[in-house]
């Protein structure tokens, strides 16, 4: 289990890095492009596009970071005053939920990906799949997160408390 526990944190620290990029890139073009509209009434070309796509991935992988980090909203208020077992399978049943739901997510997606993404997308003439596929790549990672999560949490590699601390 100190595999998974390894895969983890490893899969979660390079998104990071690709989301620290992703934002750098997402906010100086942001500003680049306000200077350029307001200070000289000009624009990049594909500017507000490329922002667009930056955005979209920075929220799908966000969100799967999210899960790995155990950021994301939470309603803990019974399952607190539960013992340690339930509590543990409570947590896995909540993963278990949110995987299935992001798994509902990637196979739906796939299907709108193959309908609509070979169409254009302008303004660069790329296939809009490539945009599109943000969706079935953040919510796969989740998927993986929340599995290796659930068997961390099942062989008590995982705490379960709200403010996470690795058990060793």
């Amino acid at each position: 289990m100190g595999f998974l526990k390894q895969l983890d944190n490893t899969i979660a620290k390079v998104l990071e890095w690709i989301l620290v990029g992703l934002f750098m890139v997402f906010f100086a073009l942001v500003c680049i492009l306000v200077v350029l509209r307001y200070g000289f009434n000009d624009t990049i070309y594909g500017g507000n596009e490329f922002v667009t796509i930056a955005f979209l991935f920075t929220s799908a992988l966000g969100a799967a970071v999210g899960v790995s980090r155990r950021e994301h909203i939470a309603i803990t208020v019974f399952v607190d005053l539960l013992p340690e077992w339930p509590k543990r399978i409570a947590y896995c049943l909540q993963l278990a939920l949110v995987a299935l739901i992001n798994s509902y997510m990637v196979y739906y997606s796939w299907n709108w990906i193959k309908l609509t993404g070979k169409t254009a997308w302008q303004p660069f003439d790329w296939p809009q799949g490539i945009v599109q596929a943000s969706i079935p790549v953040g919510c796969g990672l989740a998927v993986l997160f929340c599995l290796i999560k659930i068997l961390l949490t099942l062989t008590k590699r995982e705490s379960v408390e709200l403010l996470w601390v690795p058990e060793d």
